[in-house]
């Protein structure tokens, strides 16, 4: 009996809320709403619900502008948003030109 082929490991896709654009769940940063607002999830394991951005400034300007509360089913508040925009201006130009 021939064997049968091995499949790959499976790679979780997601979808860039800023761009739209799918790649794989790690070369993505999540976005969480928890019970205390909105945080940058590093691990990707934090309760909540999620939304995924590429580590570029125009997907995070676009972000910024609504897509990311809305992928959260939420408002921004000043401490969410000021988060955020923190985070923001730590991507450089060259994480910005994937």
């Amino acid at each position: 009996m021939p064997k049968k082929p091995r499949k790959g490991r499976h790679v979780p896709q997601r979808t860039c809320v800023g761009c739209r654009e799918v790649h794989s769940k790690r070369s993505l940063v999540r976005v969480v709403r928890g019970p205390e607002g909105i945080f940058i999830d590093p691990t990707g394991k934090m309760a909540g619900r999620g939304a995924y951005l590429h580590n570029r400034l125009e997907c995070w300007e676009k972000g910024l502008h609504g897509a990311i509360a809305k992928a959260l089913k939420t408002n921004l508040t000043a401490d969410d948003r000021e988060r955020l925009t923190n985070f923001m201006a730590t991507l450089s130009k060259e994480t910005s030109a994937q």
